[in-house]
């Protein structure tokens, strides 16, 4: 009778490492061809990685259009205006909005989540014109608007040109008693202050921040309940920023009107006074914006005064390091500002919203296609590029 072979203990352990290994490279040649370590984001829902942070006001409906791109969202999609929450029904056009969008397979940009904010919220002040003050903040507006009354309770939304005055896209009433305030914290002989409002209980090492400030008002000061500085670290996810705002050189460095200074070594804003426009980048290693393209966004009202930006208005830091400072943009012949809200008039309501990605991405683009994107790739179904403008037109 024969016996069975034996098997010693060192080719049994040895069994099991070379079981093991093969099983974690198996697991590991998954994860590199199925999806994006850590984001939840597979390479068939982006073809690069992360998304692309728009900050920008929306144009139109089908779904929304912001920056010339077409962003698809599910009728459900969470909303959050001013920090509340609301439906995707409360969208409006001249809105500033904030999303993280996605690029599919078939080149549409998809987003999960839309964010809203005024530039100011509160009681009018003044309207003399077509200009109006609210919470301490100038305010260019429409004809429309300048019939407000003062007393009248508004959400301002908007860009600031870079003397700090606010371009107006659309001034809805607003019943909410909370006031609130977002734009450049500045150091003055009193005190710190956001254009014309004076703030209390505000923290000194917020000057020269962009910070979002809610609280009440009394006599032309603000006692603040709550701050929170608005830098674009709430875009996550995002490995590239499409920026829309005014902006001006200063030196090597774009200034924009909200506050923030992106990198731009190629030159890509205006040589000299102020313009409206898109400019994109991306994050480089030290996460500044590096931008990459940039596109002017038409002529309209809202023009600074001849002589550009406000000298005496000291810049803010890059987007993701307020606290870097560069030197102040020198004066110049204004540029070329764009109108307060390009495409239909304000207060438009969306139709309804497709249940998810549909239809090909809207063409349009802000400079060369595809770009850089810092390790990893460029973006995919080639970045921002594209012909055309596809800036305007009513609600779809």
């Amino acid at each position: 009778m024969s016996r069975s072979p034996l098997i010693s203990r060192r080719l049994l352990l040895m069994g099991f490492w070379l079981a093991g290994t093969a099983m974690a490279r198996a697991q590991v040649k998954r994860g590199t061809d199925q999806g994006i370590g850590g984001t939840g984001i597979t390479r068939g829902d982006d073809h690069g990685i992360g998304g692309t942070g728009i900050v920008g006001v929306i144009q139109r409906f089908g779904s929304i259009y912001v920056n010339g791109e077409r962003v698809t969202y599910a009728s459900d999609v969470p909303v959050r205006i001013d920090g509340e929450a609301a439906s995707s029904k409360a969208l409006r056009i001249g809105q500033l909005a904030r999303v993280v969008a996605v690029r599919q397979a078939d080149g549409t940009l998809v987003t999960r989540n839309i964010t809203i904010a005024s530039e100011v919220a509160g009681p009018v002040e003044a309207v003399k014109g077509n200009e109006m003050t609210v919470l301490g903040q100038k305010i260019v507006v429409s004809d429309k608007e300048s019939k407000l009354r003062p007393g009248s309770r508004v959400a301002v939304y908007g860009l600031r040109r870079t003397d700090g005055v606010i371009v107006a896209s659309l001034v809805e009433p607003r019943r909410a008693t909370t006031e609130r305030v977002t734009g450049l914290v500045e150091r003055g002989p009193d005190g710190l202050r956001i254009g014309g409002l004076k703030l209390n209980g505000v923290d000194p090492l917020l000057a020269g921040q962009r910070v979002q400030i809610e609280g009440s008002t009394s006599q032309g000061v603000m006692q603040a309940a709550r701050t929170r500085i608005d830098d674009f670290s709430d875009l996550v996810g995002a490995s590239r920023l499409s920026v829309e705002a005014y902006v001006q050189r200063a030196g090597a460095n774009l200034q924009l009107g909200s506050g923030f200074v992106a990198r731009d070594g190629s030159r890509f804003g205006p040589a000299a006074g102020e313009a409206r426009m898109v400019v994109g980048g991306a994050f480089d290693r030290s996460r500044g914006f590096q931008v990459d393209t940039a596109q002017t966004i038409g002529q309209g009202s809202g023009a600074p005064p001849s002589g550009g930006g406000n000298p005496n208005r000291s810049p803010g830091g890059s987007i993701l390091h307020p606290n870097r400072s560069t030197p102040n943009p020198g004066g110049g012949q204004p540029g070329a500002p764009g109108a307060p809200a390009p495409g239909s008039p304000s207060g438009a309501t969306p139709g309804s919203a497709p249940t998810g990605p549909g239809g090909p991405s809207a063409p349009g683009g802000m400079g060369s296609p595809g770009g850089p994107m810092g390790p990893g790739g460029g973006m995919g179904g080639g970045g921002f590029g594209g012909p055309g403008g596809g800036m305007g037109g009513g609600r779809r």
